[in-house]
């Protein structure tokens, strides 16, 4: 009986980690399917970024906040990638007009 309650405190422990680990985050790749990274990083190396809530609030902890910069990432990569010459540099302008900011993992 104790080997089961313990087997299962540890089954709720790990699914509670594993969902605790994918909340929070918004897409990290390049703002633009077909292009290619929307500003070169320093090092020469692919984009890798999250971005980050300017008023401090953490969307790991707020799922409403995490579905509304995922709208808004949405919003914005449609807004600059209206036309026929995509401004990716518009994208992060759009992200940083709503509050965010682009950060390292």
């Amino acid at each position: 009986m104790r080997a089961q309650l313990l087997a299962r405190r540890l089954a709720v422990f790990m699914s509670l980690a594993l969902v605790a680990g994918c909340a929070g985050r918004i897409d990290r790749g390049a703002p633009f399917r077909s292009g290619g990274a929307a500003r070169p990083a320093a090092s020469g190396q692919a984009d890798s970024y999250v971005w980050a809530r300017n008023d401090g609030r953490r969307m790991a902890d707020n799922p409403a906040l995490l579905r509304l910069g995922q709208k808004d990432q949405s919003e914005c990569r449609a807004q600059a990638s209206a036309g026929a010459n995509p401004d990716k540099n518009a994208y992060f302008d759009c992200m940083k007009g709503r509050g965010y900011s682009p950060r390292t993992p």
